[in-house]
């Protein structure tokens, strides 16, 4: 069609040659650098140029459409080795399903080889590898990947991902950093580093990427990561203090509680501050004032050793008493008041309280393991051995706590979980003995004096 075009172009500018030499039967010289002028007519000139400008755009169309087609060629060429190569990767991913990861292998193999550029076989012997835990060979299939691609974000990060299997944690950071130099958004590959940091104890760094992190995310979750990470520095800052100028550690202690008033680390290490410093009124206003915001037991704890410590045993007794006048129905805080009396040697008192535990239907092991503890004060070995025989196979303390993240076991209250790398989640582990905040116990502990008598 557009050859056709041409012709009917050549035809008019033909008749039009002819229209101008009857008007125009002159001749013009034109001179073109020589030492003879070229002689001929205005229509002649005229014609010619748009004939010449004519047979240019043909012969420039002609080759443009040779460079199209073999454009195209080439194109359809490579869309069927592209294919070609696609069923190759399901034919491995189909024996690898059927469990003949020999033949996967060396199918994949074959491929890198005759297609080098062809990502998706790498990624896909490395995942082979992995799933067989041979991990140096998945580095290895990874790394020609990187060789014969360049630095791409997805190899980058399946590298980064099995490098902590094999403890490589250097080579992970330095992965991590190049995916997000590639895409400084891969939020995945922020968390992965800022949690290679919590790991090492790199607070600093953790503390910058999860800051990072918080322009994208903004959940429970990371604003909890936020606190902990602050916490660390500041937990850090205090043990690295010599002279005693804690003010710097309590107010950000401070902050961190304002900020988030159920992050119970905070209260504890600023309560610590206050008993190494003697401010021990202080110190229990902040484990009251812990109790009233979360609920923790870990506070009730912590105010047992406080007044046992000084001497003054009849303070805790007097808050327990207060909390189950305000809570009666509360079994986690009534078998814990049992405990602090068998600490006390108040046996009956002890004994009193676990029954009625027992007769309002409360069970678990621990209530028979202390009442075990009561009867041997009492001398009543027979009725000791059958409460400690109830209790097997026995915790190892009295309430055993759990994470809530991860549900991992552990002895005692901690301030971080090491398992999934969580703050502020050890709790007790049966939810039913679990308190809920009421607004009569906050004004309990908010309009009292937790403390009697001076420092």
């Amino acid at each position: 069609m557009k050859y056709k075009i041409h012709l009917v172009l050549l035809l008019f500018v033909f008749g039009f040659y002819i229209y101008l030499t009857v008007l125009n039967p002159e001749e013009v010289r034109f001179y073109f650098g020589g030492q003879r002028p070229l002689q001929m007519s205005v229509a002649q000139f005229i014609v010619i140029a748009f004939a010449l400008g004519i047979v240019t755009s043909i012969i420039v169309g002609f080759f443009d459409d040779i460079r199209n087609a073999i454009a195209g060629w080439k194109k359809s060429r490579k869309d069927r080795k592209k294919e070609e190569f696609k069923d190759l990767v399901q034919k491995a991913r189909s024996y690898d399903l059927k469990g003949d990861r020999e033949k996967a292998v060396e199918q994949l193999n074959r491929l890198a080889r005759r297609a080098p550029d062809v990502e998706e076989a790498y990624t896909l012997l490395a995942d082979i590898y992995v799933s067989m835990k041979e991990y140096d060979k998945a580095i290895e299939a990874l790394n020609l990947a990187e060789a014969n691609l360049g630095k791409k974000e997805s190899i980058l990060f399946r590298k980064a991902k099995i490098r902590p299997v094999i403890k490589d944690f250097q080579k992970m950071e330095g992965e991590l950093k190049d995916v997000l130099h590639i895409n400084e958004s891969n939020l995945e590959a922020m968390a992965m580093l800022r949690d290679l940091y919590i790991s090492k104890k790199r607070w600093d760094e953790a503390y910058e990427t999860e800051k990072r992190i918080g322009r994208f995310i903004k959940t429970d979750d990371e604003n909890m990561k936020l606190a902990g990470i602050r916490y660390e520095k500041a937990y850090t800052l205090f043990e690295r203090q010599t002279r005693g100028d804690y003010e710097p550690v309590i107010k950000e202690l401070k902050d961190i509680i304002s900020e988030n008033k159920r992050f119970i680390p905070a209260y504890i290490l600023l309560a610590d501050i206050y008993k190494k410093t003697g401010k021990l009124n202080e110190a229990g206003r902040v484990y009251g004032r812990g109790y009233s915001k979360t609920g923790h037991i870990i506070f009730l704890s912590k105010m047992e050793d406080l007044y046992i410590d000084r001497g003054d045993p009849g303070v805790i007794l007097k808050i327990y008493r207060r909390i189950l006048d305000v809570s009666p129905k509360n079994n986690l805080i009534e078998f814990l008041y049992a405990r602090l009396c068998l600490r006390l040697e108040m046996i009956d008192e002890a004994i009193d309280t676990l029954n009625t535990l027992f007769s309002e239907g409360a069970e678990f092991k621990g209530m028979h393991k202390a009442m075990a503890e009561a009867y041997i004060h009492r001398g009543q070995t027979e009725k000791a051995v059958e409460e400690f025989r109830k209790a097997f196979p026995a915790e190892h303390v009295y309430i055993p706590f759990r994470c809530d993240n991860c549900q991992s076991k552990k002895v005692e209250w901690a301030d971080f979980c090491d398992t999934c790398y969580s703050w502020n989640t050890i709790n007790v582990r049966k939810e039913d003995f679990l308190r809920s905040d009421t607004a009569e116990l906050r004004v309990l502990y908010e309009s009292e004096d937790w403390v009697e008598g001076g420092q």
